[in-house]
């Protein structure tokens, strides 16, 4: 009977051990990471650093996985170059056609997007054993824009390129003892000697206009009028009011540091945070920014002025102005605007004119009292 007994237990665990066996899993090593869990962290480029036109180069894209592995995914990846007219780049491969020199950025994209699955990189691309050479052109502190920067000797010579709206430059392909020069119409050439070893910055600080600066800076009266070709008809907005159409005249006064002027206008309707302007003297011109270049969002369009405790009148724009005499006259390019409140603390576009031929004066207050 015990035998029995014993051979029935026996089968019966052999009988569990071959059920447990038949439902179980393969088992990872201790410490082996869930497939089903890992995560791309990070996508990475690999990339020559030293790239000159008329090269073909290979990109390599490589993830970084949340296990600590990594995989080459650089035909998994979209590839882009910016701009294209610098390098050209297979999207599919990585592959690239060098065109010219310049500064490019390459992108790589996995997916749909997110952690781990973008990455760029900059290269500058130049002739070999060549360098990029960078700088700014600046009048008191001020950028100068369009003015001609070139080699006009060593290794680059003939190199030129235009300061951009910052008064930046950037030459790509200049070794050794160079002389760079700076020329534009209305201001003294400037030439300087400079030896590159490397990517460097050569800048131009002291840019100044052949003509004597004019001494601008007093107390003006500033008169704006309508352009007479603003619609008088309803568009988008409704049209501006005959009232605001008739010229408007303001206090103001001008502070002048070398080229730069700075106009504020006085009066209790002004607005105290949108009482002033900028403006600069150019050789050809006077050039003033009223506001940020935008129309419709609010009293900071321009300078503005509490027409009554209903009406808000606002003016922005930029405007070329000539000077003759010591008065400065020219058109304003942008918008005459009427704001009325929606609430204590909110206020709407009411009315606007947007044209080019809005007039805008600034006469000295001697000259004014004489009119008179």
């Amino acid at each position: 009977m015990a035998l029995r007994t014993f051979i029935a237990a026996s089968a019966a665990v052999v009988g569990a051990l071959a059920l447990v066996s038949g439902c179980s899993h393969p088992t990872r090593p201790t410490g082996t990471p869930d497939p089903a869990t890992v995560s791309p962290v990070k996508l990475t480029i690999t990339a020559p650093y030293a790239i000159a036109p008329g090269q073909t180069v290979s990109f390599v894209a490589t993830t970084t996985l949340s296990d600590g592995t990594t995989q080459d995914d650089t035909r998994k990846v979209v590839w882009s170059a910016f701009p294209s007219s610098v390098l050209n780049i297979t999207a599919s491969t990585g592959v690239a056609t060098v065109l010219a020199a310049g500064d490019v950025t390459i992108a790589a994209t996995s997916g749909m997007g997110g952690p781990g699955r973008q990455a760029q990189i900059a290269r500058t691309v130049v002739p070999p054993n060549t360098y990029r050479l960078t700088g700014t052109v600046l009048e008191s502190r001020l950028p100068v824009q369009g003015a001609i920067v070139s080699v006009v000797s060593g290794i680059g010579a003939g190199l030129s390129t235009t300061t951009d709206d910052d008064g930046s430059y950037r030459l790509y392909g200049v070794a050794g003892v160079i002389q760079v020069k700076v020329a534009k119409p209305g201001y003294d050439d400037l030439v300087k000697t400079f030896t590159a070893t490397q990517d460097d910055v050569l800048d131009f600080p002291e840019a100044h206009q052949t003509a004597a600066m004019p001494a601008l800076a007093g107390a003006y009266t500033l008169t704006l009028a309508a352009d007479p070709g603003c619609p008088t008809s309803p568009s988008r907005v409704a049209a501006l009011p005959g009232d605001f159409r008739q010229p408007r005249s303001y206090a103001a006064s001008v502070t002048q540091d070398g080229p730069a002027l700075t106009v504020t206008l006085t009066g209790p309707a002004i607005m105290p945070r949108e009482h002033d302007f900028t403006g600069r003297v150019q050789p050809d011109a006077i050039a003033f920014d009223i506001g940020f270049g935008s129309y419709g969002n609010g009293l900071d369009d321009g300078v503005a002025e509490q027409v009554s405790s209903t009406q808000w009148f606002v003016f922005g724009g930029s405007v070329p102005a000539h000077l003759s005499g010591g008065v400065m006259t020219g058109h304003l390019d942008g918008a005459l605007e009427v704001y009325m409140p929606l609430s204590p603390t909110t206020y709407t576009l009411a009315a606007q004119c947007l044209g080019s031929n809005n007039s805008m004066t600034l006469t000295p207050v001697a000259q004014s009292a004489r009119r008179r």
